[in-house]
């Protein structure tokens, strides 16, 4: 096992850094100095390992304790064994096809209102702008209308918080004092709590809101078959919290990437519109839209094999175990890197290339090769709602603007989400008109 004295955590490019570090030492490396002491293990095998042979052997919430100051105590991604199952059976419903498919009106509302603001010759960074609409559609889903209004008050409670998890691990530091980057998180939380605490409890007054079945209304109303109990309202709350936090974060992030790659990569951003009009012309898109529109797909795969927003994930190693050859020692906090298989030459040739047609006619990858949103049973809840709101993002922006990009370093950052360090500068070069039917 290569042995190294520095980690990723200071470095500039934390995804190319880890990606650097298979390239020159192998698929098992061990780095940092406690207590950020830290095992890669990269490549399918690992993954397959990890995230399906052996889970048993696997604790989350040591080894992504950072995200509780977003995320809350009871949140699934900090949740292990039976509370885990117990929260994902009954959160679980609240995810089901029809539900999300049922979002894609409110989705295309949010995105026209931002680019309702979109006027020609503006020059805006499409990240932080496309971030805010993400957010808005996360809390109309959630809340439904009543709350739909708060979605940028909510957005900027969390802010401080997210930006704390964001943090390197290094600097991470907890003393919570005014001038800190913990207390600022902390109080950030604490606002957020305050909304969502308010609204479950008038919910709860309500008792009955057939009539609205948003997703808090489906957390709200969820029993579990084994014992008949639900969710507290801590427990609501967490999971309220996290599904913002997750929209505002690695959503956005996404889309930004998607943006980056169409318009850096000659007549892609054109391809992709001319498959998008010739369908759609200037009216809404529906699900079934959605799902017929093979190169915009994979477009969406394309970006998130490029850059998937959760590019590493990190576990606790209950008991010792071996792998490649390599004993790791319990209490290990162990990482894997879908960014890093997913650019790894093996498995897919000119890694690097912004390539949709790598897609083309249903193409799947080889297993454990693309894992944007986890795999196993703890494959991120939400990785329909994410993707649907990716097609209906890149949908209409490709119906109702045509951008040119100012060119800037494309540089990854962040820890708990990827997203573009100097976001995405773009000028509105064209903006077609939509009917009014």
């Amino acid at each position: 096992m290569a042995q190294l004295r520095t980690g990723i955590a200071a470095m500039r490019e934390p995804a190319e850094a880890l990606r650097r570090l298979h390239e020159d030492y192998g698929p098992v490396v061990a780095f940092g100095v406690p207590p950020f002491r830290y095992v890669a293990l990269f490549g399918p095998e690992a993954n397959r390992y990890l995230l399906a042979e052996h889970p048993e052997n696997f604790r989350w919430r040591e080894a992504l304790r950072a995200l509780i100051p977003v995320d809350g105590d009871t949140a699934l991604v900090v949740s292990d064994g039976s509370e885990h199952r117990r929260r994902r059976r009954l959160v679980q419903p609240a995810f089901a096809t029809r539900r999300i498919e049922s979002y894609v009106d409110v989705m295309t509302d949010e995105i026209d209102r931002e680019l309702d603001r979109w006027t020609v010759g503006r020059e805006l960074d499409a990240f932080t702008c496309l971030r805010a609409a993400v957010r808005r559609v996360a809390v109309r889903t959630l809340f439904g209308d009543d709350l739909g209004a708060r979605a940028d008050e909510l957005g900027t409670a969390l802010a401080g918080a997210i930006d704390f998890v964001n943090l390197p691990p290094t600097l991470q530091i907890r003393i919570d004092l005014p001038w800190t980057r913990w207390h600022r998180a902390r109080v950030a939380r604490d606002r957020a709590d305050v909304i969502v605490n308010d609204e479950i409890a008038r919910r709860r007054a309500e008792r009955d809101r057939a009539d609205s079945p948003d997703l808090l209304d489906a957390l709200l109303a969820a029993r579990d078959d084994e014992s008949g109990e639900g969710l507290s309202d801590v427990e609501i709350r967490d999971q309220v919290v996290s599904l913002v936090a997750a929209g505002y974060d690695t959503t956005s992030a996404a889309a930004a990437w998607a943006v980056h790659e169409l318009l850096a990569n000659e007549s892609a951003w054109e391809r992709a519109a001319a498959e998008v009009v010739a369908m759609l012309g200037d009216r809404r898109p529906t699900v079934d839209d959605l799902a017929r529109m093979d190169h915009l797909d994979a477009v969406v795969h394309e970006t998130l094999r490029l850059w998937p927003p959760g590019f590493l994930s990190a576990r606790h190693a209950v008991q010792a175990f071996e792998l490649g050859g390599h004993e790791i020692p319990a209490g290990s906090t162990v990482l894997y890197s879908p960014f890093v298989t997913q650019r790894d030459p093996r498995w897919w040739p000119e890694p690097d290339r912004f390539d949709p047609d790598r897609w083309r006619g249903g193409r799947e990858p080889a297993p454990y090769t693309f894992l944007p949103f986890g795999g196993g049973y703890r494959r991120c809840i939400g990785f329909a709602f994410a993707t649907q709101e990716l097609k209906v993002l890149l949908t209409r922006l490709l119906q109702r603007v045509r951008l040119v990009a100012e060119p800037v370093p494309v540089v990854g950052i962040g820890a708990a989400a990827l997203h573009p360090k100097h976001g995405v500068p773009v000028r509105v070069e064209e903006r077609r008109a939509l009917a009014t039917a």
